[in-house]
């Protein structure tokens, strides 16, 4: 959602960057951001980054990605609070990856003060969306409206609190239902 995704087409495969070089942040994420920041939202990034359980890359690398990320994300003055990142596959059976709440659960923990009954999920995927729920915060999902998301989501018995094509889509929503003086959070 903050970053593109990377295809590799000698495999076949769509996936995050997983070496700092393949970061490429959305133009608009840092405004988007800054926007959010002065409508005193707090932001709080909760990522699902198994590649290195897997075996298609290291560790280090994938940390050295989101350093990548959140500072280029953050180059026009917006703020992250704090990270939460599960490095775990599915079949690992944790407590912290997404759809499980535990990393939502984290970021409210870290970062106390803000009001759960205005705080939002936004991702990209189905399983953010089920995280944000489970954890009781309203969700926004982030995609094209073009493709039939909502077929999966009707599967899943679930709905986002709000649909949008991006992240400075949900920021200008919330500058537009927000005033600038209330003291409310989100954790994207």
């Amino acid at each position: 959602m903050l970053n593109s995704v990377v295809i590799d087409a000698e495999h076949g495969t769509i996936d995050s960057p997983l070496h700092p070089s393949q970061v490429q942040v959305y133009p608009w994420v840092p405004g988007a951001l800054a926007l959010m920041n002065s409508r005193h939202f707090g932001l709080a990034i909760a990522t699902n980054q198994p590649a290195a359980a897997k075996g298609k890359t290291t560790r280090q690398n994938l940390e050295q990605v989101h350093m990548t990320v959140v500072n280029a994300a953050e180059k026009a003055g917006g703020k992250i609070l704090s990270s939460h990142i599960c490095f775990h596959r599915s079949e690992d059976g944790c407590e912290c990856r997404k759809p499980k709440p535990g990393l939502l659960l984290a970021a409210i923990t870290q970062n106390p003060g803000f009001d759960l009954n205005k705080s939002w999920m936004v991702g990209d995927g189905v399983m953010d969306i089920r995280a944000g729920q489970l954890a009781g915060l309203k969700t926004a999902f982030v995609g094209s409206k073009k493709w039939d998301a909502r077929r999966v989501f009707e599967q899943m018995e679930l709905e986002p609190t709000i649909w949008v094509e991006n992240v400075m889509e949900f920021a200008e929503y919330l500058a537009s239902t927000v005033s600038a003086d209330k003291f409310e959070s989100t954790t994207p």
